[in-house]
């Protein structure tokens, strides 16, 4: 009876495990959406192949990783672009380049118009095309650095496991010890 109340209670901190989680990062360069597929400890997820849909669920296109993981998708209207890779095995993650990242010189698509900001009347739609693609370009490594940071394993992360497990097994030892000395 006790292993199996051991068993239920260790049951209940279980968490999955996310060792080779796939994740997807993807941002827009003017009207480029430029990406990168990897799994959780930093590997590339290399010939990995996915969809790009428009928010109704329309398929817009298809992308294909490199051997560096990274994919590429011109956007022809300006829309939220759900993107999707498949890894196999079960390991598939998506992500959503918004239509206010894509440039205000594409048509609008579907469901974006309410999205879209006004343009600014002291500038045209080029100038603020060349000034977002390049706010993208000096962003998009930052935003990629920190996505991945959020992945790692880090030294607190370890500690705080190794004190659970000695955590439980304080509390068994005291509650034998206890039933052994009534």
């Amino acid at each position: 009876m006790k292993p199996l109340l051991a068993f239920l209670a260790l049951l209940l901190f279980a968490a999955p495990v996310q060792a080779h989680k796939l994740k997807v990062f993807a941002s827009a360069e003017g009207a480029v959406i430029v990406g990168t597929a990897y799994f959780s400890g930093g590997g590339k997820a290399m010939g990995i192949g996915g969809v790009v849909q428009a928010p109704d669920g329309t398929l817009a296109g298809t992308v294909r990783t490199d051997q560096d993981g990274a994919f590429r998708f011109t956007a022809t209207s300006r829309m939220d672009h759900t993107i999707t890779m498949d890894a196999g095995d079960g390991h598939v993650a998506s992500t959503v380049v918004p239509a206010a990242e894509l440039p205000l010189s594409l048509p609008a698509g579907q469901a974006s118009i309410a999205a879209a900001p006004a343009p600014v009347a002291a500038a045209s739609p080029a100038d603020l095309d060349a000034v977002e693609a390049a706010v993208a370009r000096q962003i998009r490594p930052l935003r990629q650095q920190l996505d991945a940071y959020e992945d790692k394993v880090r030294l607190h992360d370890v500690m705080g496991g190794i004190g659970v497990i000695f955590g439980l097994f304080g509390i068994a030892a005291w509650v034998s010890a206890r039933r052994r000395n009534p």
